[in-house]
């Protein structure tokens, strides 16, 4: 009876000894895993809330930039998940030019700012304006451009096409695979919009 009793006392003890030794390698590999290497981050830098980003020539504003959000990316670029306004002002600090979108996004490198959803960009002084779903505008070359679909409109004219570039101030023009009915004479004024109505 003793020998039996002994018995199943070190089989109990052994069982117990192989528990414990084998919680100790769990934790022991949980630990590893907590200390390996560090986790790269490429989440947003940062995100900053109602923007409004001015941009200057001589000391003076000559572009304003303003969206609800902007979430800066670790490359920075920029993305505008909120409607995107930006106005542009001649050397009096006037409004000449407004641009809006549901979205945008700034490619850094680029200097370039992508505007997408329902964009309508309009002249006050030319009263001319552009409907398209998506506009590139590049800072550096003062461009506005577009390979999508697109409506101008002017004073006199409506002009539906494929495919456009204009100069930021969208005094001047050039159109791809465009068509409409406009008159020669309305396309030489507000300072003689060049326009390209070549069609397929």
């Amino acid at each position: 009876m003793a020998i039996k009793s002994m018995s199943s006392f070190s089989i109990r003890n052994l069982i117990l000894c192989l528990l414990v030794l084998g919680n100790v390698l769990l934790i022991s590999c949980e630990d590893k895993k907590k200390t390996g290497p560090p986790q790269k981050y490429n989440g947003p830098l940062m995100v900053t809330d109602n923007l409004a980003l001015m941009m200057s020539d001589s000391g003076k504003t000559t572009i304003r930039v303003t969206t609800a959000q902007q979430i800066k990316l670790q490359n920075e670029d920029e993305i505008y998940p909120k409607t995107v306004y930006v106005t542009f002002f001649d050397k009096n600090g006037v409004e000449y030019s407004s641009l809006r979108g549901d979205s945008g996004r700034f490619f850094k490198n680029e200097g370039l700012y992508r505007v997408m959803g329902n964009v309508f960009f309009y002249n006050r002084l030319q009263q001319q304006s552009l409907s398209t779903d998506l506009l590139n505008w590049s800072s550096v070359k003062k461009k506005v451009y577009t390979d999508h679909a697109f409506i101008i409109k002017t004073k006199f004219d409506e002009i539906h096409g494929v495919g456009m570039e204009a100069d930021q101030d969208f005094t001047h023009f050039t159109i791809r695979n465009g068509k409409g009915a406009f008159a020669i004479d309305s396309l030489a004024t507000s300072n003689e919009a060049e326009v390209d109505t070549t069609s397929n």
